[in-house]
């Protein structure tokens, strides 16, 4: 290390020194009282130690970023080994104040979460279904739990292709007939301030 950078480094630790933009000018944001010989010397030392506190905050963004990528190749890598069924989902026993059962962590909360097998909890994490551990245990394979799924998931989309299949119809009815055609009805808290109510009811037609 040279002496010019061994005195920027010691003066950005001495002052706690960090970047301040103020009306669109860099400038150096620090901390204590320095002495007049010190502040001539920030004064003079300015540019370089911009480019030094820039250095480093480019650096601190690229560990970042690298860090970031790593968690989130490993995150991949485990949802593919658990989708191949190298890896086992295992779920963990918590026992709360308010909330005790079984939760999971990481890419298992994820692949869980999609099948609706597990839902996240606020301060407490990703709590699984009491059905699910009844009937996988507290380790299966994600195969397993797609299997366990299966049922409802086709029974949910059978449903949505039903409602859209329903929803196309008055849609097409409404264009033969070239009347309005009810979609759907429900209720809404009321946003008029001159009515006295405290629910409007609305509808949504195809036309």
């Amino acid at each position: 290390m040279n002496k010019m950078k061994a005195k920027i480094d010691g003066l950005i630790k001495k002052f706690k020194i960090e970047l301040a933009i103020k009306d669109g000018k860099e400038g150096l944001g620090i901390r204590g009282k320095p002495t007049a010989a010190e502040l001539a010397e920030l004064k003079a030392l300015k540019p370089e130690i911009v480019a030094e506190l820039k250095r480093r905050a480019a650096e601190k963004w690229a560990a970042e970023k690298a860090k970031k990528a790593a968690e989130e190749a490993a995150r991949q890598e485990e949802i593919r080994a658990m989708k191949a069924g190298e890896l086992k989902i295992t779920l963990h026993y918590h026992d709360g104040e308010y909330l005790s059962g079984y939760k999971v962590f990481g890419a298992a909360a994820d692949l869980l979460e999609e099948l609706g097998l597990a839902e996240y909890v606020d301060g407490w994490g990703y709590h699984v279904a009491d059905a699910a551990v009844k009937a996988l245990g507290k380790e299966f394979t994600y195969s397993q739990a797609v299997e366990f799924t299966r049922p409802a998931r086709e029974a949910a989309e059978a449903q949505r292709a039903a409602a859209e299949a329903e929803r196309q119809a008055k849609f097409e009815r409404a264009r033969e007939t070239g009347r309005p055609v009810l979609l759907e009805k429900w209720t809404e808290p009321c946003n008029d301030p001159r009515e006295e109510c405290s629910l409007d009811i609305v509808q949504q037609y195809a036309m």
